[in-house]
């Protein structure tokens, strides 16, 4: 490849100086505006309406929008409003500010833009409101008291009690004030009956501020929350540095909003008659038509038919006593809903026959398929049955594992049916929603016995999922995001730490990395997954295999620098390794940038100057090799510009 000129470089050099200096001006804005809230300049309350319209964007973007259009109330990118059939009008200048890549991005406000009216948001009466976050409450373990006439007699430190005399907007702020203590890791839930008057400072400030959020995505008042001027709960002594309390603050509120408003997006409550859309975590995409209500119901009726057969011969066959010597005792397997194909090759299908259900919703129930005498064969022979389960908990398909040393395929999935699809279905989603829910950590695993070993022993810490068969896709992210915050949460990956393992922690980045939440690997030993290690030891050592947890991101930059840079013993293998390395950073999140290029540095002697300089490169439109290669020369290169080489035998291709 020709190498560019100087000049060429010098100007891609610039460009992306220009870009940094853009970022440090936004910035610096921001900073002004969050020193104007400390000072009184600007009200916490008038920075929680702004952050109402525009806290999606972070809390810096929630200073920077209004600070260059105060009267913005939907901003979007450009192509965000063409795909909502509106066009920017002509001559608009887009509002700035910092993408999640640390880059200068622009947006537009819907009144810098024309076309198509939007969907109006339906509204919501105070009764309604107050009726979506009780059943948020109940989601959350939370036992809501209104002043019931019989006593509350479980655990009262789950008990949310509200006053009987507060009208439906007073109990809805109440409510939505105690579900933040709830969701933030650092608060007990504070109520007392009475109010909230052992409730103080910051802790007060931080709950009645998500409430706002919350009661504000909901349409309902807010004027019943007050705030004390920022200096009480920040400070004002300049050594404690309190303009970083008072960011501190703004982005803990915001991502506690952010989980909370995102569960209500998922219920429906009875007394709402339109529901509420959730937000999709990625673009749309056309969804496989349903089956009419009908021909649905009636194949839910056949698996669910199917599954009561399974699971009354659980204990005929092998399967019991193979699960229990693996550490799943009867009781897991009930609650499981675990059973057992027979051998036969008819047994099921006769079954369901004399249970009135025909041979065309057999097949298409995905439970059995045309042998070669052309009469109907059962799918599952001689195996173990885990049923797979809707958001309602009906049984929409089956995976079988065989007796060990039994020919075919380990695991057999159900093919895909009009009610299930294997690239958007997690095995165990459904038993584990309510650990979701509560704050337990979504875990991918490999199989459905990982999925029942790790929710049978860690399930304070862990929710585990298994995607059984196929890489994690979209689609399954979609299904995780309807129980959980996953851009506040994150994940956590099971891999074994072996090469393949590692291949696959890499695939799964693709598909991962549209999250800004923390995305963790746990690597178990060789060739040993969750379900074996119970089977082998204890639940003290799926515990410990799984409790230790490196950053995904440290996993895949160590294996850029493995893969381009061999032994690192020469120059170009060291720059290969960098350039690899840089590639992948660009596509963290900005607050993991800095600490990726010190670990790279360190790794590759390459100066963390130059490492930065490549990520940024990575960042921007024109390939990385063409920006500025000249910045890579290593002061071992000759002045005609040759590279040392090295020996033939560890030649580049």
């Amino acid at each position: 490849m020709t190498a560019p000129s100087s000049g060429e470089a010098e100007q891609s050099v610039r460009r992306l100086e220009e870009q940094q200096r853009q970022v440090e001006v936004l910035r610096t804005v921001a900073d002004q505006v969050v020193a104007d809230i400390h000072q009184g300049r600007l009200s916490w309350a008038d920075w929680l309406q702004q952050a109402s319209r525009h806290g999606r964007y972070g809390f810096t973007n929630s200073l920077l929008i209004p600070a260059q259009r105060r009267t913005a109330t939907d901003v979007r990118s450009y192509d965000a409003w063409q795909k909502q059939g509106r066009q920017v009008q002509r001559g608009e200048t887009g509002i700035r500010i910092i993408s999640r890549r640390g880059k200068p991005a622009s947006v537009f406000d819907i009144e810098q833009t024309a076309g198509a009216a939007l969907d109006e948001p339906p509204r919501l009466t105070a009764a309604e409101g107050l009726e979506r976050l009780c059943l948020l409450a109940a989601k959350l373990g939370l036992y809501v008291d209104r002043g019931q006439r019989w006593p509350y007699l479980d655990r009262l430190e789950r008990r949310v009690a509200l006053a009987a005399e507060l009208d439906d907007v007073a109990a809805a702020t109440e409510l939505a004030h105690q579900l933040a203590h709830v969701l933030s890791t650092r608060d007990a839930l504070h109520s007392t009956g009475n109010g909230r008057t052992d409730c103080y400072g910051a802790r007060r400030v931080r709950a009645d501020s998500v409430a706002f959020l919350v009661l504000a995505e909901l349409g309902l008042p807010v004027d019943r929350l007050s705030f004390p001027p920022p200096a009480q709960w920040a400070g004002t002594d300049h050594r404690a540095n309190p303009t970083a309390a008072v960011r501190a603050m703004g982005e803990t509120v915001l991502r506690t909003a952010s989980g909370l408003r995102h569960r209500l997006r998922s219920i429906a409550s009875p007394l709402v008659t339109r529901q509420v859309e959730t937000p999709p975590l990625r673009t749309a995409r056309p969804k496989a038509t349903k089956p009419e209500t009908g021909r649905r119901d009636e194949l839910l009726a056949v698996l669910a038919d199917a599954h009561t057969f399974y699971t009354e011969l659980i204990t005929s066959g092998w399967g019991a006593d193979y699960l229990a010597a693996r550490g799943f005792d009867a009781d897991v397997q009930k609650r499981w809903g675990v059973g057992h194909a027979p051998r036969g090759p008819r047994a099921l299908v006769e079954h369901l026959r004399r249970l009135g259900h025909a041979d065309e919703q057999i097949m298409d129930a995905g439970l059995a398929r045309p042998g070669k005498d052309g009469d109907l064969v059962d799918l599952f022979r001689d195996r173990v049955l885990l049923p797979f389960r809707d958001e309602d908990g009906s049984v929409v398909g089956f995976i079988g594992r065989r007796r060990d040393g039994a020919r075919g395929p380990k695991y057999l999935n159900s093919p895909d049916t009009p009610l299930f699809h294997k690239k958007a279905i997690l095995y165990g989603l459904h038993e584990s929603r309510d650990h979701l829910a509560r704050g337990g950590r979504p875990l991918i695993v490999e199989g459905p016995l990982d999925a029942i070993a790790v929710n049978s022993t860690m399930p304070q810490t862990y929710a585990a999922v298994a995607p059984c068969g196929t890489a994690i896709t979209p689609d399954h992210l979609d299904a995780l995001a309807r129980y959980a915050d996953l851009n506040t949460t994150g994940l956590v990956l099971a891999l074994d730490g072996d090469d393949a393992g590692r291949a696959a922690a890499l695939r799964a980045w693709q598909t991962l990395r549209v999250l800004t939440g923390p995305i963790d690997a746990a690597l178990l030993p060789q060739g040993r997954d969750p379900a074996d290690l119970l089977t082998s030891g204890s639940r003290a050592h799926l515990e410990q295999a799984l409790g230790s947890l490196i950053p995904l991101a440290d996993l895949l930059v160590d294996e850029k620098i493995k893969r381009h840079g061999g032994t690192l013993e020469f120059v170009e293998q060291r720059l290969a390794a960098a350039r690899a390395a840089a590639g992948l950073i660009s596509q963290l999140p900005p607050d993991q940038i800095a600490r990726q290029v010190a670990r790279v540095a360190s790794r590759t002697q390459v100066e963390a100057a130059e490492i930065t300089a490549a990520v940024a490169a990575a960042i921007s439109p024109e390939p990385a090799s063409d920006i500025c290669p000249a910045r890579w020369k290593h002061p071992a290169m000759s002045a005609a510009g040759r590279r040392p080489s090295p020996p033939r035998r560890s030649r580049a291709k």
